[in-house]
């Protein structure tokens, strides 16, 4: 049976060249290692990834990013080999992302335009999808304002007159009317939120928060059979699922919530957008940290998690700091300096179950002594 073309064009990948930028040799390996999450972003996404290849410039250049050899040496390689994509790990001006395009002669794109289509793909609820389009269309706008601010500078001429400016402006006025469509749809979900948590009063709030694709999917299965979604993939979950997580003590009411993981440079757009979402995080009465311990920068990476935490208000909460894959683990030394480091953190293995018990107990702990604290008359009453 011949299979369409269609199909066969829906199905074949498009095959991207990653370039990264680095200011100096000494940024070189951190660089580096961000491109490596770049091809898992690409991949993700659905991207056949060719190669990445690196410039290291002392300032970027305004119109390219890039030097111009640089951009012509990309050319030769996208034309040579016949690829499809180029993704830049960088966030591009409106200019700069015109230029490169028109000077290499495929699409372009940049990090965070990937993020936003990883996010588009993998937005499965109303809700997600609203929070998606909202970030797309304001990331969106700010690239019109960027060109619409130079077009006004050209002063008119030839290739200034005719529909250019005003499509502009119409386009501006038609994403800012949806924007503010789904600013209201988001606080209508919000409303809608904030009346379940009244009725969440007497329920201990547990939310599981890190960097993405550190096991936080896997853990919260293993701790309460919740059948979310676990891939191999950046982001993988969206949006975020609640459980209820069993005491020995029925009478003591716990809660346990998986979030969207965060990723260092997450574009704004979408912290802003997905305020909904981590309320879940804000709403918590305790914080588990979960961090993927196999990672070579994983300190560097729980930073990028703090940075969240403090931008949505919630870095002073009770946390505990849950080290996760123990069975990926090959440097036992590091076990050690961590214990050190993290004296009130856990160790564990979501995959094997390694360590549950420990947390859990702490997290019993945590709970018993909050009622114990906040709610003495909750003691009284069974659900």
């Amino acid at each position: 049976m011949r299979v369409p073309e269609a199909v066969q064009q829906q199905e074949k990948k498009e095959r991207a060249l990653l370039v990264g930028f680095a200011t100096s040799s000494q940024d070189r390996w951190r660089e580096m290692d961000s491109l490596e999450e770049l091809e898992q972003l690409a991949r993700t996404a659905g991207a056949e990834v060719f190669e990445k290849i690196l410039q290291i410039r002392e300032k970027p250049d305004p119109s390219y990013l890039l030097g111009r050899g640089k951009v012509q040496e990309i050319r030769r390689i996208v034309e040579t080999f016949g690829l499809d994509l180029v993704i830049v790990n960088r966030e591009l001006s409106p200019s700069q992302h015109r230029n490169l395009e028109a000077a290499i002669g495929v699409k372009v794109i940049d990090r965070t335009e990937l993020i936003l289509d990883i996010f588009a793909q993998h937005a499965r609820t109303a809700e997600a999808k609203i929070q998606v389009e909202l970030a797309q269309l304001e990331y969106r706008l700010s690239k019109l304002v960027g060109r619409g601010t130079e077009l006004s500078r050209l002063g008119g001429g030839i290739g200034t007159r005719g529909p250019g400016e005003k499509k502009l402006e119409i386009d501006r006025r038609r994403i800012e009317d949806r924007i503010a469509f789904l600013r209201r749809k988001l606080r209508d979900i919000e409303r809608t939120r904030a009346l379940q948590r009244k009725r969440r009063q007497h329920i201990f709030k547990v939310s599981l928060v890190g960097y993405t694709n550190t096991g936080k999917s896997t853990l919260m299965n293993q701790l309460t059979r919740a059948g979310v979604l676990v891939e191999d993939q950046l982001f993988a979950t969206l949006d975020a699922v609640t459980r209820v997580l069993y005491h020995p003590d029925r009478r003591i009411r716990i809660v346990l919530s998986d979030t969207v993981g965060f990723i260092e440079n997450l574009p704004h757009h979408l912290v802003a957008s997905f305020r909904a979402t981590l309320g879940v995080v804000q709403e918590a009465d305790l914080l588990a940290h979960v961090v993927d311990v196999s990672h070579p920068r994983l300190e560097e990476r729980m930073a990028v998690v703090e940075q969240v935490l403090e931008e949505i208000g919630v870095a002073r909460k009770p946390r505990i700091v849950v080290f996760n894959k123990l069975d990926l683990l090959l440097e036992t030394g590091l076990l050690e300096r961590l214990r050190e480091r993290y004296p009130d953190s856990v160790f564990v293995s979501a995959l094997t179950g390694e360590g549950l018990d420990t947390l859990l107990a702490r997290i019993y702990h945590h709970a018993e002594r909050y009622f114990a604290r906040q709610y003495p008359e909750a003691r009284e009453v069974r659900p």
